[in-house]
């Protein structure tokens, strides 16, 4: 007797890749963005550069967590999962710190603000919120990827094993 034999299929194995590929890529651009976005603004002699970063990094901020949730929402590894809970919490934190030294710059001149507003009593409350906020996405985003990276080489490793 001949029996067909039917396409072989690999069981998903709770890797970080089912269709997180373009949010991963846009989290990669953010995470770029936001390690670099202090050292754009901030040493600029102008009075308007401490607004800007300000009025730019609110809205990175925001875009990384929609994209660490979305990557979180349609994840199948249970570890990708757990770990976009980090950075979304330090994203937030780091966007309340932007949110807070922005209200303070505004108020104080706006883009015309002088130097004392970095000694106003609420602009440092806010930035020792933003600052181990803004270290803390960074680093825990780079792990994130990382460990997305990793979970894809080993999908793609069983899925060839699984071909042969």
């Amino acid at each position: 007797m001949t029996s067909l034999s039917a396409p072989r299929t690999v069981a998903p194995t709770g890797t970080a890749t089912s269709g997180t590929g373009p949010r991963t890529a846009a989290l990669a651009a953010v995470l770029i963005v936001s390690a670099a976005l202090p050292f754009i603004f901030l040493p600029m002699e102008q009075s308007w550069g401490h607004l800007a970063f300000h009025l730019v990094g609110a809205p990175v901020c925001v875009v990384a967590i929609i994209l660490l949730a979305g990557i979180r929402r349609i994840s199948t590894s249970k570890a990708v999962r757990v770990l976009t809970w980090i950075p979304t919490v330090t994203f937030a934190g780091w966007c309340i710190g932007h949110l807070g030294e922005m209200a303070v710059v505004l108020s104080h001149g706006g883009a015309h603000a002088d130097e004392h507003v970095f000694e106003h009593p609420v602009h440092s409350f806010f930035a020792t919120i933003a600052i181990p906020s803004w270290l803390g996405s960074v680093a825990t985003t780079l792990v994130l990827l990382v460990t997305i990276g990793i979970l894809a080489l080993v999908r793609a490793r069983v899925r060839a094993w699984a071909r042969r």
